[in-house]
């Protein structure tokens, strides 16, 4: 089954009780930055049935941050299926695929969480198809990079210079920050190409997000 309409069904499931809700949280905007951005195309922020679906290409092996801002609703949804196409537009095979979440300091600890982090999950599963193998959180990572879990997802494969990895697939669950209200958070996700980058170059990508992500009160223009 194609990962597309098997996310669509598991979303559909579980997003009937979910939308149903009266507090929700719902995706406003997603955007895309970073030194290994190439382009990005949003297709979807998850309007109906909690389904994001964007695609991504690389023009290095730098990573690139994913912006979600999140909103109250009372219709949205607690938790998102994310599929996502991967573009290598680089001349070098990647060798693997770290996904980070960064959380804002003013919500909640862990109240933004990758909600599956098991391959044998066939429903919920992260899933980079067969390009990718997602390593057990018992395995240890490179610096600068945290074993999988709910704040972490690490990938092992093999991905061509120019090819794409198609219907990548995780489930995020994210905070409702109540109305009126709204809030971002990143997803830094960065290929690797046998040499994992330099933690101190990594570290200071990741300490330029510690002045984003706050929790801000929107105001009604008169």
């Amino acid at each position: 089954m194609n990962v597309r309409t098997k996310s669509l069904l598991v979303a559909m499931f579980f997003g009937g009780s979910v939308a149903t809700a009266t507090a929700a949280p719902t995706i406003l905007d997603i955007t895309a930055s970073g030194p290994g951005l190439g382009s990005f195309s949003l297709n979807s922020k998850g309007e109906g049935f909690g389904l994001i679906d964007f695609s991504s290409t690389f023009a290095s092996a730098d990573p690139i941050r994913y912006t979600f801002t999140v909103g109250h609703s009372e219709t949205g949804f607690s938790s998102y299926d994310v599929v996502e196409d991967i573009i290598n537009g680089t001349s070098t095979p990647f060798t693997g695929l770290h996904l980070r979440i960064i959380e804002p300091g003013n919500v909640p600890a862990n109240s933004i969480v990758f909600t599956s982090f098991d391959a044998s999950d066939e429903d919920l599963g992260p899933d980079f198809t067969s390009d990718f193998t997602l390593d057990l959180p018992s395995q240890s990572q490179p610096a600068p990079f945290q074993p999988t879990g709910s704040h972490n997802l690490n990938f092992t494969g093999t991905l061509a210079a120019g090819a794409t990895a198609e219907s990548g697939y995780f489930n995020l669950s994210t905070f409702d920050p109540g109305a009126g209200n709204a809030y971002t958070f990143s997803v830094i996700q960065t290929p690797t190409v046998g040499v994992v980058p330099e933690p101190e170059t990594y570290a200071m990508f990741l300490a330029g997000l510690g002045l984003m992500g706050f929790i801000v009160r929107r105001h009604k223009t008169a």
